[in-house]
């Protein structure tokens, strides 16, 4: 069913209001969203909002996400953190799915089929939250690299076992531990191959185009083509989604002019926003609190179920990787961040209503599947940020702070100081009030600037970002002047294009140059 226009619009609306909300209370924008969804529909607000789709969460919205946290992806910390990743998206995810299930049918009471099923479908990972969170924590980089990859590809492992057992649940005949083993490999295996050819086909194309709206039309075609084309050969869409954004990726980092990196990253953050505004929104709308009333105590069962399960498919790899491989193994309060990011979103929801008619015990598990995915988003989404600091791994820079203060101060100064100007000149201030405002704030203004220049000559590092970030903040103000002129007829539109694309080589200059500053950071942390 299309949505109508003013029911379109109004969504619009409200997740603008609930982003711009959010910001101000300083809650994340994703439990935001959800709250906000929840309250619209039990107020009806917004009458007549079709239930999620798992057809457009499946087909359009995961293969978006999945090749846009692909073509984002740093590609040197997943290599660099290849052994923990495979070993927490793979066999992680099994542990998880069985100990997930093994809870949900000694505690909900649940039978064997539907409670792996459940365990399946509880056990995956919302991608979207996770890289949210991260991307603006500030972590240990190794830290949040293994965090992110994990979220990246543990859609695949789950993805591929709901499908099994679902298939089972719902009246197929069962399947042997051995051909279920080798199937994940095989659908695993399978997508990586798929995502990887049309990446490189995808990349091979873009490099020859050198036209940015072009590249963005590829670059959408190549997220999902591997998807579907993965799927319709009964392999992982999920994984070769994944592939083919970090294969073009790589094209784009190497290959590719400036102009075209920065509008394709531009278009894909604004996809991820779009999409993800849409899914946590819908979560919301979707959840009916009546219709979880009488599966309240099952639902803070299946928590504790989920729970269970995320430390067994959490603890047990990140001991085996001690044992194997010790140069590459986890401290313990790293692990524990596994287990307290394991939120669960719009997924879970769209594989829970995408269950075969036939599944016994299906309304139960929509029913706490819709339970336990909101109160990890909630919840979880929430908690996050303080857990994070109670185990010390919320990176708080004392020289960076130290220089915001200054800035602060300087810039408070200033406005005043001018202010302090615009009285005099209207005739306000006696003269010796200005005279002496004047002195108080110049000194103010004078301290502060030492400060700043005290600050970044012992601290060369900070002072260098510092300054990198002020360079492209120039850059962009230059950018901003080009573009006005270039409307308004002042220089030919050719030497608006060319002077652009020399500020993107600069900026692109710059990203390389903090992103090598953050590559170094991560091989400290590394070897430490």
């Amino acid at each position: 069913m299309l949505l109508e226009m003013p029911l379109l619009i109004g969504l619009m609306v409200a997740a603008i209001a609930l982003a711009i909300a959010a910001k101000r209370v300083r809650v994340p924008y994703n439990v935001a969203l959800v709250v906000g969804g929840l309250l619209i529909s039990v107020g009806h607000l917004l009458p007549g909002v079709p239930p999620l789709n798992p057809e457009v969460v499946f087909l359009v919205c995961l293969p978006l996400l999945l090749f846009e946290g692909g073509i984002t992806a740093d590609l040197a910390s997943i290599r660099a953190n290849a052994a923990p990743i495979s070993l927490l998206s793979t066999l992680g995810m099994v542990l998880a799915i069985g100990a997930t299930g093994g809870m949900l049918h000694a505690l909900v009471g649940l039978d064997w089929g539907p409670a792996l099923l459940l365990g399946a479908i509880l056990s995956v990972t919302d991608t979207v939250s996770i890289l949210y969170a991260f991307r603006k924590a500030p972590v240990p980089a190794r830290l949040s690299g293994i965090v992110q990859g994990e979220s990246l590809f543990n859609d695949g492992t789950a993805l591929v076992a709901y499908s099994a057992i679902a298939a089972v649940v719902a009246g197929g005949a069962p399947p042997t531990l051995a051909s279920m083993g080798a199937r994940m490999v095989l659908a695993s295996m399978g997508g990586a191959v798929v995502g990887l050819s049309l990446g490189m086909l995808g990349a091979f194309i873009i490099r020859r185009t050198e036209e940015p709206l072009a590249d963005i039309m590829v670059t959408t075609a190549v997220a999902l083509a591997s998807y579907v084309l993965a799927e319709q050969l009964h392999l992982s869409g999920a994984i070769s989604a994944v592939t083919s954004g970090l294969a073009v990726g790589v094209t784009l980092h190497r290959d590719v002019t400036p102009q075209s990196q920065l509008s394709i990253h531009t278009f894909w953050e604004y996809v991820a926003f779009g999409v993800n505004t849409f899914l946590f929104l819908s979560v919301g709308l979707t959840t009916h609190p009546g219709d979880l009333r009488g599966y309240l105590p099952g639902v803070g069962l299946a928590v504790l179920s989920v729970f269970v399960g995320r430390a067994v498919g959490v603890y047990i790899p990140f001991l085996l990787l001690r044992w194997l491989r010790p140069a590459e193994s986890i401290p313990p309060r790293w692990q524990h961040v596994f287990l307290v990011g394991n939120i669960k979103g719009a997924l879970s929801i769209g594989l829970a209503l995408g269950m075969p008619e036939s599944t016994p015990s299906r309304e139960q598990l929509v029913a706490l599947s819709f339970g336990v995915t909101l109160v990890s988003l909630v919840g979880q989404g929430l908690l996050l940020t303080g857990a994070l600091k109670k185990l010390g791994l919320i990176q708080e820079d004392a020289v960076a702070l130290a220089m915001a203060e200054q800035r602060g101060r300087l810039i408070a100064s200033r406005a005043a100081h001018v202010e302090l100007e615009a009285l005099h000149s209207q005739g306000l201030l006696p003269r010796g009030a200005y005279e002496h405002l004047r002195s108080e704030y110049q000194v103010n203004i004078a301290r502060a600037e030492r400060e700043l220049r005290r600050i970044g000559e012992q601290h060369l590092a900070e002072g260098a970002r510092d300054l990198l970030a002020m360079r492209r903040r120039l850059i962009d103000a230059e950018r901003t002047a080009l573009q006005g002129a270039r409307r308004n007829g002042l220089i030919p539109e050719a030497t608006a294009e060319h002077m652009l694309g020399q500020l993107d080589e600069r900026i692109l200059d710059l990203e390389h140059v903090l992103r090598g500053r953050a590559d170094s950071d991560t091989q400290k942390e590394h070897a430490s």
